[in-house]
């Protein structure tokens, strides 16, 4: 897992480092302290891919184009050139960690200063054929003895020159929109094809809907795909389409935690749909396919409600694995205070703010 991050001429951090970070980490703040550049950055961090990296004016916010998972020309100037601080050529992320025994991930990154990650932005380029592009150049000392440095770049031309980003890591967004009813639909046909896979989700959502008693994959008649029905006792199953925006929101992360082989989980705005008397058992969910699964998750909120669930759902767990970071403005920079378990336990019970 990555135990701290420290971003340098990035959105509106000149020089931000958030430590320690835990397996759940909450992102708290006020409007504009840059919340969810955080999670864009981890997105960059990790990505190996040119064209995932195009989506990403997409994935958190709204683009010129105007559809999910699609870019526009003209996010060049309005996402590109406004990601780095004062339009600089910039450090994206420096990125620290300690092994994890028995993993052979990306994640297994030493706290020795000459195996830090640098990546940086270097501006809009045209390749070869002539087509634009945000360029990308990823920089470090690949985790792990015998490794050599490496040097490449993520852009319009592709990954080169030495290949594959040596940090990039499977990750799961979940933004403020639902996913596809056709792709949860296909998600939730993998987790029945899982050794208890089913049994598992059902025990989650139940956490949230007592009601539920069983789901299927199925084809309605009069329709064109198969979705997934929710059998809630009542005379006919309900299509998740169907179900509150919520339930299908956890529904489809739930799904993902359990097939995608995930090292990370970004989740923007996590408390939205859900109603706040539900969010300790979420919680309990989130943070223990968390630990089964061995993902590390990054979530932004603005809830009071939100943070006192997640402090205690995590104090009922066998290991408090939890930590909130919280953005605030001192003397017109953007620093992090991180609040243990102890820090937490005291301002909960005095009234502080926290958000």
């Amino acid at each position: 897992m990555m135990t701290s991050l420290k971003f340098e001429n990035f959105r509106g951090f000149t020089d931000l480092t958030i430590s320690p970070l835990e397996r759940i980490n909450l992102i708290a703040g006020a409007n504009n302290t840059g919340k969810t550049g955080i999670l864009e950055g981890l997105y960059l961090l990790l990505a190996n891919d040119f064209n995932q990296v195009l989506q990403l004016p997409s994935v958190f916010r709204s683009s010129v184009s105007g559809q999910p998972n699609q870019h526009s020309q003209d996010d060049f100037p309005t996402f590109w050139q406004s990601l780095f601080y004062d339009k600089q050529t910039a450090i994206l992320a420096k990125v620290s960690g300690k092994p994890d025994s028995g993993v052979g991930s990306a994640f297994q990154l030493s706290t020795a200063p000459n195996n830090s990650i640098q990546i940086l932005y270097e501006g809009l380029g045209v390749d070869p054929s002539g087509r634009s592009g945000p360029h990308i150049r990823i920089t470090g000392q690949h985790p792990g003895a015998g490794h050599p440095s490496s040097a490449f770049q993520i852009g319009p031309g592709g990954v080169g020159p030495a290949g594959r980003n040596p940090f990039a890591s499977p990750f799961i967004v979940l933004s403020t929109r639902l996913e596809q009813p056709t792709r949860d639909a296909d998600l939730y046909n993998q987790v029945t094809l899982l050794e208890g896979g089913e049994e598992r989700l059902l025990d989650l959502l139940r956490q949230v809907d007592p009601r539920l008693q069983k789901l299927r994959y199925a084809k309605a008649p009069g329709t064109q795909v198969p979705l997934v029905y929710a059998h809630f006792g009542l005379k006919n199953a309900l299509s998740m389409t169907q179900t509150g925006q919520g339930f299908s929101k956890l529904f489809s992360l739930f799904c993902q935690m359990l097939v995608s082989k995930a090292k990370v989980l970004l989740i923007d705005e996590v408390e939205n749909g859900l109603y706040y008397e539900s969010l300790p058992e979420i919680w309990k969910g989130i943070a223990t396919l968390a630990a089964s699964e061995d993902i590390q998750v990054f979530a932004t909120t603005h809830s009071r409600e939100c943070i006192v669930a997640a402090h205690d759902a995590l104090s009922k767990m066998p290991a408090y694995d939890f930590a909130l970071h919280r953005l605030q403005r001192v003397k017109g920079r953007i620093e992090a205070v991180t609040h243990d378990q102890q820090m937490l336990e005291v301002a909960i019970k005095s009234g502080m703010e926290v958000r």
